[in-house]
């Protein structure tokens, strides 16, 4: 028996199932200012009256890292470069209290020149002089040798002990420093908040004697457990939006070009699947224009769904991006698309005169009839999420198109069909349909498809080898692995070495692939010297089982 609970932007979702039966859902009110209290009230919803040791795992996808960077309120967090030659690390000195010390490493991963520590306590000084209690410190190939990474930790360490410290080789073993400097410098600015907010779950979850795995759904579409998500919290970016991809998944069986569209309370999240794959992004994720290396399903939202605010801007109706509660006919402060929805009958939920209450001064000032300011908020709504996509497919039609499986290189996208979830999808689907010139699919547990993809999910995680056999070793940067070779040391064998490193470390049998990997050798005078070898392993992301219910 799985639980799944999603928290979305309006509403937060649970599910409770086993096997392929839905035994149990429940939709409560997101408290932003308690999420871990939403997830133990979902929580306790759904097991009340069910046998703990029933339940095999719970599976959240949260909305709080995403919420810590979109929201710009960061607190006081510093970064650590160690550059070495090369671009201006100016160009990515992403936070104020940035400092660049003195030391390198070459891409080969030798020492190329060793850190001067006293230059290294007098900038942490100073950054604890302004205030800084969270750093960031990140070499720019310490994926290839984290050693002056890691000499710095232990300096602070060993003379500032409160501070909060992320160290860049952890985030990736993928080169791209300005990637890896922008990923390193978010997950410093979210750790601390990221911290509580988990510890407060644990807490919630022992008072209710429950001893089970729990885990935390990632960008990728794929789990870790909580205990680990909270060294690399950076990887819960966009958990959300991840959640409503593997519900399409498990609730549907896609056929062709499929547009995904999740209509939230306060947003519309919009995905892409070929084949019934969705698309991905390789390099990784942005978020709030920050480019980094955390790799995630591709998914662009809309700041526009049921609980949007309507308001009239110069002789027009507008639609959001501002919510300022509920819908009107369930007692909320102001006239929304799902206020219209009700107007027309197509929704039938709340107190349809409090609906009528928030839109007729709306109407009176366009002087239309209450029918028709409906009609026209709803073909708005339908207007915006369509130009949306419009706007996406041009886009990924003039670039390189990934799927999890590969890359896309042979035709144009065109969208052939639409999948909708979410609490307003079912009132708004033909409409949408018809906009979109598009026929649909709408699952019979489309208002919970999160918290289903959520629970469904299977564990996933990534990792590099890099292997020098001409120095003797060979080092995976995200589990702080250093180990020596010989000179015979290969291709195939680091193939092997990293699926086992790899297996060990997630305790799953899911398939484990290469999606990378590369050999050259080293030559000095007319003779070689030994290769360099790269090789990346992952757990792909994907679920344990579906349930189409076509």
């Amino acid at each position: 028996m799985k639980l799944g609970i999603d928290i979305g932007g309006t509403h937060t979702d649970g599910i409770l199932i086993e096997k392929q039966e839905i035994l149990k859902t429940t939709k409560i009110n997101t408290n932003h200012n308690k999420l871990s209290e939403t997830i133990l009230t979902s929580c306790q919803n759904l097991i009340a009256d069910i046998e703990r040791e029933r339940i095999d795992s719970i599976v959240l996808s949260t909305t709080l890292a995403t919420n810590l960077i979109t929201e710009g309120n960061y607190p006081k967090t510093g970064l650590i470069l160690i550059p070495g030659p090369g671009l201006n690390p100016a160009y990515y000195s992403y936070s104020p209290y940035t400092e660049i010390i003195s030391g390198s490493i070459d891409h080969r991963g030798r020492e190329v020149k060793e850190l001067n520590l006293q230059e290294i306590e007098d900038k942490i000084s100073k950054l604890l002089k302004k205030g800084v209690k969270q750093l960031g410190i990140c070499g720019k190939f310490s994926n290839r040798n984290p050693k002056q990474e890691l000499q710095v930790k232990r300096l602070i360490e060993k003379n500032y002990p409160q501070i909060e410290i992320t160290l860049g080789h952890h985030l990736s073993g993928s080169l791209n420093y300005p990637r890896r400097v922008a990923t390193t410098y978010l997950n410093s600015i979210i750790q601390k908040g990221y911290k509580e907010f988990i510890r407060e779950i644990k807490e919630g979850l022992d008072r209710m004697v429950f001893k089970k795995e729990v885990y935390i759904l990632k960008a990728d579409g794929g789990t870790m457990p909580l205990k680990e998500s909270t060294k690399v919290p950076i990887e819960t970016v966009n958990s959300g939006p991840a959640a409503s991809i593997m519900g399409i998944l498990s609730l549907n069986k896609l056929r062709g070009t499929t547009i995904g569209l999740d209509i939230g309370g306060t947003t519309t999240d919009i995905s892409l699947f070929i084949e019934g794959v969705p698309l991905f992004n390789p390099k990784g994720i942005e978020i709030n224009d920050y480019s980094t290396l955390i790799r995630g399903l591709f998914s662009q939202s809309i700041a526009c769904g049921g609980d949007s605010l309507v308001q009239i801007n110069e002789g027009s109706i507008q639609l959001g991006p501002i919510r300022k509660g509920a819908a009107a006919c369930l007692g909320g402060p102001a006239p929304t698309p799902t206020d219209a929805l009700v107007i027309l009958g197509l929704s039938k939920i709340g107190d349809k005169m409090l609906a009528k209450e928030s839109l007729e001064p709306l109407a009176l000032e366009l002087n239309l009839s209450l029918t028709e300011l409906a009609e026209e908020v709803i073909d708005r709504f339908c207007k915006k999420i369509r130009l949306k996509i419009e706007e996406i497919l041009k886009k990924l039609n003039s670039q390189a198109v990934y799927t999890i499986n590969e890359l896309l290189s042979s035709k144009e996208i065109e969208a052939d069909n639409l999948v909708m979830i979410g609490g307003p999808a079912k009132a708004l689907a033909d409409r949408l349909s018809t906009e979109l010139g598009l026929a649909y699919q709408l699952p019979r547990e489309s208002k919970v498809a999160n918290a289903i993809g959520a629970a469904l999910a299977q564990i996933t995680q990534k990792c590099t080898l890099y292997a020098d056999t001409s120095q003797g070793y060979y080092q995976i940067p995200e589990f702080e692995l250093r180990k020596q070779v010989n000179t015979d040391f290969n291709l195939d064998q680091a193939k092997e070495v990293v699926k086992k490193e790899l297996k060990k470390r997630v305790n799953s049998e899911a398939l484990i692939e290469i999606i990378n990997a590369q050999s050259f050798n080293l030559i000095r005078g007319f003779n070689t010297v030994g290769e360099i070898i790269e090789v990346t392993a992952q757990i792909k992301p994907g679920l344990e089982r579906a349930i189409h219910n076509e």
